[in-house]
């Protein structure tokens, strides 16, 4: 085995996003932008890597460090690492090789970082070539090393559907909601790369000061919110939201690849936090929207239960509901974790 290992940090933008195109599996979480986003959530120390034999690049590795609980973890703060991209011109066995040599190589990053546990999740979007495709391939190899492992579950909507096969798959309290808040003359706006530079980040200091009027305090370093304005300008993000008597009302952020696009970050002004109706039209709003730009799916976020020992608070497990509500299909995203100082 002998690789030659290009930090992250050592890569330019651009080179770094040419080779996410030639990789196969969750590319929207290997960008630039998106892994500078997982780099800022805190005290990260970042060990992202490309690898190479010869001038070909065999994958990438996206790797933080993180010290929690006075333990040192590769995770980026408390989100789990993606999983690593491979070369999609990798014949099976060729790959196969390749993953066992790659656990060689962060086992001895671990070592001699004194990294105590690998935190490490997969994704049901997968890209093939340009195209996005749900998949459970190799879904669960990390059990190959891991100690523990669980899944949750991820809602997503195919949104080459029709629009009327999506109105009928939402639920009928739901359909009640939106029909009446079609009355309530809610103008639907957003802001993307197409906007200035001092448009874009007017938006997004107001979307930053309505989650700090929320919950009273800043909730993510500065460092994230500069990440998100990027993705904006480098048209990986958009930023939806409405309006009403020309006052926001209620912010979604939404990152994308290609033809996959997530729901990201979400607030209401403080004084419609639990006028759901609100959310709910903003949502539906952003479905239709996403739609006609032509994206393939859509994953409104994880669906939330109590199991294995994992609690989520009663406020997770309402916004679970809510994002049940508009129909999608549910996909499994597993989550590894690795002893890694065993040694």
């Amino acid at each position: 085995m002998s690789y030659k290992i290009i930090k992250f940090d050592d890569l330019k933008k651009d080179y770094w996003d040419s080779l996410v195109s030639q990789m196969r599996g969750s590319r929207h979480h290997y960008t630039w932008n998106r892994i500078s986003y997982f780099n800022s959530l805190g005290k990260i120390k970042n060990f992202s890597f490309a690898f190479f034999e010869g001038k070909k690049c065999l994958g990438l590795v996206a790797l933080g460090s993180f010290n929690l609980e006075n333990n040192n973890i590769f995770s980026f703060n408390r989100d789990f690492c993606p999983e690593p991209l491979f070369n999609e011109n990798l014949t099976l066995y060729e790959k196969r090789k390749i993953q066992n040599n790659l656990r060689s190589i962060i086992e001895d990053i671990a070592k001699k970082n004194n990294i105590d546990l690998y935190k490490v999740r997969t994704h049901p979007v997968i890209f093939k070539k340009k195209d996005p495709i749900l998949s459970s391939e190799d879904q669960f190899y990390q059990i190959k090393w891991s100690d523990e492992f669980f899944v949750h579950n991820s809602i997503i909507l195919d949104l080459t559907s029709p629009l009327n096969e999506l109105w009928n798959n939402l639920s009928k309290t739901l359909k009640k909601n939106l029909k009446k808040m079609e009355n309530e003359k809610l103008n639907f706006k957003y802001c993307s790369s197409k906007d200035s530079k001092d448009i874009v980040k007017k938006n997004i200091d107001d979307f930053k000061k309505a989650h700090f009027d929320m919950w009273g305090k800043q909730t993510r370093p500065d460092a994230s919110w500069d990440s998100m304005l990027k993705s904006i300008i480098d048209d990986e993000a958009v930023l939806c939201f409405l309006e009403k008597n020309h006052e926001t009302i209620s912010y979604l952020f939404i990152g994308y690849h290609k033809k996959f696009c997530f729901g990201w970050s979400q607030v209401n002004l403080k004084k419609y936090e639990k006028d759901f109706q609100v959310r709910h039209f903003l949502e539906w709003s952003v479905i239709k929207f996403l739609k006609k730009r032509k994206f393939r799916f859509y994953e409104l976020g994880e669906r939330f239960y109590k199991y294995k020992g994992f609690k989520p608070s009663e406020k997770y497990l309402s916004i679970s509901d809510f994002k049940e509500k508009f129909g999608g299909s549910f996909y499994p995203k597993v989550f590894f974790e690795s002893k890694l100082n065993d040694f």
